[in-house]
């Protein structure tokens, strides 16, 4: 069987236009049993939860449409709380992290749809996943794409692209043994390079936050060719210092698939702790890029917010910015673009 890549399919870049924007309402499910153990997770108010959801939701509904997956015991629910622009989708879930249990989305040199189904597996730590394990199945039978299946385990936080080749990602994460133990990192990158059609492959060390083991979307994206967003911290005395600057001195030694330098734009975290007995930073990296619109936290730091808001503006000059408080998403252990997954524009 040929892989995406021979047969011309590649993940686009986020700022391609999209078709819609998939998303995954917070489904307190009772058969969880290890969230307690990761302190980022156990804050989280699944009340609070559902009505930032939907701020959410409703934000990216200003930009193009989106399709909210419902488990059957929300219906309801979320049908009282969630704007009518949005389509409510029934389905079985354990979790509410589209970015990560949802399907990746290709297109091909024709412009046709295709999706990835990776092997997802609770983060390496959390049961049950099993509903969660077919929802990209389920997403790209429902947006009629050509459907690709890899066994490796792989969440959509893990990874950013450039849309022409290049991919960014963190070993702390993808070289996880609670990941893809009995692979090589020459065979993690044979896979992501088949089946997202890349290229180049930059690896990041560390990432910021527990409950993923370092997902690379808290700490740096791609935000038009070449260029990168990347987290930047400033106090020496700050836990995450040393290992948000080895990510910055890697980022900016690096170059890209068609082996151009990368311009790294620095963007100066939070220094706000939000969770009880966590150091996890809050990240104004975690935006979702909509059509024509950014979607992007805030934390009730006026000063940091306010920077953060207009680098991001200025590096997306002909985007609309809407910032959602973003604390009750945190709460959860990610954020925007943590409970977003793009599906791009196709024939």
């Amino acid at each position: 069987m040929r892989s995406p890549k021979q047969l011309n399919y590649y993940m686009p870049a986020e700022w391609y236009p999209h078709k819609c924007c998939w998303m995954q309402w917070p489904y307190e499910n009772p058969n969880h049993n290890s969230y307690g153990d990761v302190p980022s997770w156990s804050h989280f108010d699944f009340e609070k939860g559902r009505i930032a959801w939907a701020n959410v939701a409703k934000s990216i509904s200003e930009f193009e449409k989106v399709k909210m997956i419902v488990h059957p015991n929300e219906l309801n629910k979320a049908k009282k709380i969630l704007d009518s622009r949005i389509q409510i989708i029934e389905f079985n879930i354990d979790d509410c992290w589209a970015r990560d249990s949802g399907a990746i989305f290709l297109l091909n040199d024709k412009n046709k749809l295709g999706g990835v189904d990776w092997k997802f597996n609770g983060w390496g730590k959390f049961h049950p996943f099993d509903s969660d394990n077919k929802i990209a199945k389920f997403m790209i039978e429902n947006s009629n794409a050509s459907y690709f299946k890899n066994n490796m385990v792989l969440e959509g936080g893990s990874i950013h692209v450039d849309g022409e080749g290049t991919l960014l990602t963190t070993e702390q994460c993808l070289l996880n043994k609670n990941r893809n133990p009995n692979l090589s990192k020459r065979e993690i990158e044979k896979n992501l390079k088949d089946y997202l059609g890349i290229n180049k492959i930059i690896w990041l060390k560390n990432g910021t936050d527990e409950g993923t083991d370092g997902h690379v979307d808290n700490i740096a994206c791609f935000v038009n060719s070449g260029t990168v967003l990347a987290l930047d911290c400033k106090d020496k005395n700050d836990p995450f210092y040393e290992k948000i600057n080895e990510n910055l001195e890697i980022l900016k030694t690096s170059t890209d698939c068609k082996g151009k330098r990368l311009e790294v734009i620095e963007l100066e975290m939070s220094y706000k702790r939000l969770i009880p007995n966590d150091n996890e930073p809050s990240s104004y990296i975690n935006f979702y890029i909509a059509n024509k619109g950014i979607v992007m936290p805030t934390f009730d730091d006026k000063k940091a917010d306010d920077n953060a808001k207009n680098i991001i503006q200025s590096v997306f000059p002909d985007r609309k910015i809407l910032d959602i408080n973003g604390i009750d998403i945190s709460m959860g252990g990610g954020n925007i673009h943590c409970i977003t997954q793009q599906q791009p524009e196709s024939v």
